[in-house]
């Protein structure tokens, strides 16, 4: 599988998601996270994703995200890879939905992690349970 397939599968993906109702800030934020919503809506309308993204992704669904160079005449390890990538792409779609019909998931992956915004937060946390 090539990387415009992959960037295509998880447009197809992404794009299902948001026919279903789910909402694109909501898909942004469990996939790239919540601060990243201007180069996901890019990658929406058509902009492809580089490797560091993708990997992003895929890793965040608990996915290794490897790169294999194969001979351009190896039919039967392409056809391999490309079943295993799929099934992988299945399996993501599904734990997505799983996630974005979780209110809980969804308020967690829109909290800031890091950041100012995070560390304000944390500190207010603290005073507010002493």
């Amino acid at each position: 599988m090539q990387i415009e397939q992959v960037n295509s599968t998880l447009r197809e993906i992404f794009n299902d998601l948001i026919n279903d109702g789910h909402k694109k800030s909501h898909i942004c934020s469990v996939t790239l996270g919540s601060s990243n919503v201007p180069q996901f809506d890019s990658f929406i309308k058509g902009n492809d994703f580089g490797i560091k993204p993708i990997q992003r992704i895929i890793e965040n669904r608990k996915f290794d995200f490897k790169i294999l160079i194969v001979p351009k005449n190896e039919k039967e390890i392409s056809n391999f890879v490309d079943k295993v990538n799929n099934e992988s792409f299945e399996v993501i779609k599904m734990e997505m939905l799983k996630i974005l019909e979780n209110e809980n998931s969804i308020r967690n992956a829109t909290i800031p992690n890091t950041g100012i915004v995070a560390e304000l937060a944390s500190s207010l946390y603290e005073q507010i349970i002493k």
